[in-house]
């Protein structure tokens, strides 16, 4: 599948508190990579003046992000009927803001979502970056965050994609198990191999 991007554009994933949004924060602040965030494109739109507030309202009766989350946690359907009012107006902004990248002179972007693997949006992009972090790592991460029990945190992760599944579709994996400053290295040192890997691919 051709990329709808005007510049090589890599995909930045991971399960919940992988990590993913720290790696999204070094190639920002370390790098000086622009990194677009799915998730905050995804609260715009369904915001009171976004493009998808009013079919979420006709559908869920709500634009509040926790009420949402509430009604599609274990609904198949609900998720793929929210996913489906949201996904191809995410797609379409992303679209204009790594088009408006480009034309500032930016020659590589990433791309920060969870759900690249689950959709097969993956596809889009040049390249797919997971994180990944340990099991029980994630569950205490997710408990302390949020508040909840190790059951229910465990509950969230698994209804995610596992983990074999992101590794499988991924270009590159990277691990985030110890201190920001690992972290931070490996990341600086793997954008090095992506950059050569875009630099060659188009």
């Amino acid at each position: 599948m051709s990329s709808p991007f005007p510049i090589p554009v890599i995909g930045l994933t991971g399960g919940i508190a992988s990590g993913k949004s720290l790696v999204a924060k070094i190639l920002r602040e370390r790098a000086n990579i622009p990194v677009l965030d799915a998730d905050q494109i995804s609260r715009d739109l369904s915001s009171p003046d976004g493009a998808a507030a009013s079919a979420i309202l006709q559908a869920f009766g709500t634009l509040d992000r926790a009420q949402l989350r509430k009604k599609i946690f274990g609904d198949a359907a609900a998720r793929a009927q929210l996913e489906a009012i949201l996904h191809p107006l995410i797609r379409a902004e992303s679209i204009r803001e790594i088009s408006d990248l480009a034309r500032a002179g930016a020659r590589l972007a990433f791309y920060e979502a969870t759900l690249l693997v689950e959709t097969g949006r993956y596809r889009d992009f040049d390249g797919l970056l997971v994180v990944e972090a340990p099991l029980e790592t994630r569950i205490d991460r997710v408990s302390a965050r949020d508040g909840i029990s190790r059951t229910q945190a465990l509950s969230i992760i698994q209804a995610q994609a596992r983990d074999d599944a992101r590794r499988k579709a991924a270009t590159w994996t990277i691990e985030n198990s110890g201190a920001i400053a690992e972290l931070e290295a490996r990341v600086l040192e793997l954008l090095s191999e992506i950059i050569a890997h875009v630099g060659s691919g188009r």
